[in-house]
């Protein structure tokens, strides 16, 4: 709401999952959001099982973004172990915004390999389904075309993955060594000016 008021063409991407799909208070965003006209993309990252019991078993209905018809909002659903095909999505839903037509909900049909927590026993599916699965991996994928194109070498994503692995090390030993934080900061960027709801920081 706030990046409306200030007129800025900044879009907000809002993620759940497709558990989350089932709570009223996403249809309460939904119908304001298209009230408004907000820049918002809803991205359901739809992997199938929410916690441990599928799609379709909660809901009758089995495809996510066709919520969106109820709101006459824009909607679009994509293979989300084809990196390019959300890039492309998101993108479109993106322009949409900025150009003022409102929200769009982009379901993202993707899949974990592993259970929900390390207490999930993983018994609501088989090894074969996961193994599928794993086959169809978007890192994979996205690396192969790259190799493929000839965009990078094997020897630049060793080096891609070298930096990612020092900077995740960094942040750990960052993380561990900061002092715990003051009293102070605890309502800190929770609430904002009472008399701008709307347009402060």
């Amino acid at each position: 709401m706030r990046k409306k008021y200030r007129g800025t063409d900044s879009v907000v991407l809002c993620y759940f999952g497709d558990g989350a799909a089932r709570q009223g208070i996403l249809h309460e965003s939904f119908n304001l959001a298209m009230l408004w006209k907000l820049p918002v993309i809803y991205i359901c990252e739809n992997n199938n099982y929410a916690m441990g019991t599928s799609v379709q078993r909660t809901s009758n209905v089995h495809d996510i973004y066709k919520l969106a018809d109820a709101y006459e909002m824009p909607s679009d659903v994509v293979d989300g172990m084809q990196a390019e095909l959300v890039h492309e999505s998101v993108s479109r839903a993106v322009k949409r915004a900025r150009e003022g037509g409102g929200p769009t909900l982009i379901e993202i049909k993707t899949y974990r390999y592993k259970g929900h927590s390390i207490s999930d026993p993983q018994k609501y599916r088989t090894k074969e389904e996961v193994e599928e699965y794993r086959a169809k991996d978007p890192i994979t994928l996205v690396r192969n075309t790259i190799l493929e194109n000839q965009m990078a070498t094997e020897e630049d994503l060793a080096a891609i993955d070298a930096r990612v692995d020092e900077m995740v090390v960094g942040s750990v030993k960052f993380a561990e060594e900061s002092p715990w934080p003051d009293d102070d900061e605890v309502l800190k960027d929770v609430y904002v000016d009472q008399n701008y709801p709307f347009i402060t920081d």
